[in-house]
């Protein structure tokens, strides 16, 4: 994956805008541990970007967060990789849709753990905030539980 292809990638932002965008150094990226790339707009930490190879084509979506909420007496969870986070730890990320829907502002969201980290809590290689569920699944049915639901949330961005 390099800059060029993240930047045609991005099915539901202006060239023009992508050209524009800011992608981190991807020489230190540990791309086995990954499902999908993702990383947070450094100017506007509302925004992020998520890349994910799907057949034989990479699909990149922007995405907007929701802001953070200063109540954590409840718990909210992953609708990725179902982690359980204190309130804050998820924010509900929307995308436009790509092509004439999303010109029309029409979008589609999904809670996913704020930080975007899925792929190392599934893998375990970092701690859940508040502890990982009891499941009876092993690493690769996690893996196939977050790109099945990743799919599933694409397939709406790209309808």
């Amino acid at each position: 994956m390099t800059q060029d292809e993240i930047r045609r990638s991005l099915v539901n932002m202006s060239r023009s805008r992508s050209k524009a965008l800011t992608i981190p150094v991807l020489d230190e990226v540990e791309w086995d541990d990954l499902d999908f790339f993702s990383w947070a707009d450094g100017r506007d930490l509302s925004r992020a970007y998520l890349v994910v190879q799907r057949a034989d084509q990479l699909v990149g979506v922007e995405l907007r967060a929701t802001r953070r909420t200063t109540d954590f007496r409840r718990k909210s969870i992953c609708g990725l990789c179902f982690t359980t986070h204190p309130v804050g730890g998820t924010a509900l990320f929307s995308s436009l849709k790509g092509g004439k829907e999303g010109r029309l502002g029409n979008s589609v969201g999904l809670y996913m753990c704020r930080n975007l980290a899925c792929s190392l809590y599934a893998r375990r290689k970092i701690a859940a905030p508040m502890g990982q569920m009891d499941e009876t699944l092993d690493l690769d049915d996690r893996i196939g539980r977050i790109r099945k639901n990743l799919a599933g949330f694409l397939a709406k961005v790209l309808q």
